[in-house]
């Protein structure tokens, strides 16, 4: 999973970054377009700790992000000919994209607008990415047009997505995102590959200040569901992340801080993006797999190696929550919580899986 960062000027972006990560990027002078910072974060899983010390493993494999802090302009060029910014061009390569919004006050950083004003710092970028988004369609619209008047083997497609494509373009001059336009699950994936912002789960990330830490209304403050805002306070998480866990853990109690933001940010970003996470165990390693939600067990085991998924026998199943209960596989399959699943068992998020196979 990749999650690409974007923010107005002064934001606290690239902050949060490093809050969320532990990257060390430099604060402040990066801003140049087409500059990014990289981090690939380790995604905490109690799970696998369990896990570790019930197989005494050697090896303990978390899943990961990767997080892209996106500098530059990513509103659509004025000239509809011009190629991308590298900064769209970044964000199309993304799962879901984190908006940053300012809300804390300091007068040594001051906003180019002036005020501080999250709700309308949203509607000016959703403004962009909508508009980045109509030039995009327009084009393949032109394309498109062009394309169907032609007897080839693809015009049944090609008249297909064009009314896909003015349907897009209904909703993105109604200042809508394309998450709202109607769309069959056929559609949807055919669209993926165009890389549409506003067809991307949208994450919105409040850098707020130490006077709003505890404030919980972000999610009417802003007009979107809840389970789309995550609430941190940039300058104060990058700094505690310096810190030795000794002293992390002192001033994290003092101020009433009981986990990074990275975890709320980790679990609405599987959430958004309709992710889960099994794991194999046993005594070489440990290891959380990400797959998405409704995978099968084949394409589960696919994702651990290709030959698994070719030469699939069946899984050995056991839901997390009921090894640890018990305490063991074999008190597991002593109570019949371990089954024997095929190849269109439906993934749960917390299996513990063996699979069989044969090649």
């Amino acid at each position: 999973m990749k999650i690409g960062i974007i923010g107005l000027p002064q934001c606290g972006k690239t902050t949060v970054f490093d809050a969320i990560t532990g990257a060390e990027s430099q604060v402040g002078s990066f801003a140049g377009p087409g500059n990014f910072n990289l981090a690939v974060l380790k995604v905490p899983d109690a799970r696998l700790d369990f896990l570790q010390e019930l197989y005494d493993s050697r090896k303990y494999v978390q899943a990961t992000i990767e997080f892209m802090d996106v500098a530059g302009a990513f509103a659509a060029p004025t000239d509809a000919n011009a190629e991308p910014s590298s900064a769209i061009a970044a964000l199309r390569e993304a799962d879901a994209i984190a908006v940053v919004l300012r809300s804390f006050k300091d007068e040594s950083v001051p906003r180019p607008d002036g005020g501080i004003d999250p709700r309308r710092d949203l509607a000016k970028i959703h403004s962009e990415l909508i508009l980045t988004d109509l030039v995009g369609v327009e084009k393949r619209i032109e394309k498109l047009e062009k394309q169907v008047l032609r007897p080839t083997v693809r015009q049944k497609e090609d008249k297909a997505e064009l009314e896909l494509m003015r349907r897009f373009k209904e909703t993105l001059d109604a200042e809508r995102p394309l998450r709202e336009a109607a769309m069959s699950d056929e559609e949807s994936k055919k669209t993926r590959s165009f890389g549409f912002l506003t067809l991307k789960p949208e994450l919105c990330i409040v850098n707020v200040g130490e006077d709003e830490l505890g404030r919980d209304d972000w999610a009417a403050a802003l007009g979107v569901p809840p389970e789309r805002v995550v609430a941190m306070c940039g300058k104060v998480e990058m700094e505690l992340r310096a810190l030795s866990p000794e002293e992390r853990a002192e001033f994290m109690a003092d101020m009433g801080i009981k986990n990074f933001s990275s975890d709320k940010v980790v679990s609405k970003g599987y959430a958004l993006l309709k992710l889960a996470t099994f794991l194999t165990a046993g005594p070489t390693e440990v290891h959380a797999w990400t797959i998405n939600e409704g995978d099968n067990a084949v394409t589960a085991a696919g994702k651990i190696h290709t030959d698994m998924a070719r030469g699939f026998i069946r899984a050995e199943v056991v839901a997390y929550d009921d090894l640890k209960q018990h305490g063991s596989m074999k008190e597991a399959r002593a109570h019949g919580r371990v089954r024997l699943e095929g190849r269109d068992y439906v993934m749960k998020d917390g299996d513990v899986v063996e699979f069989r196979f044969n090649v």
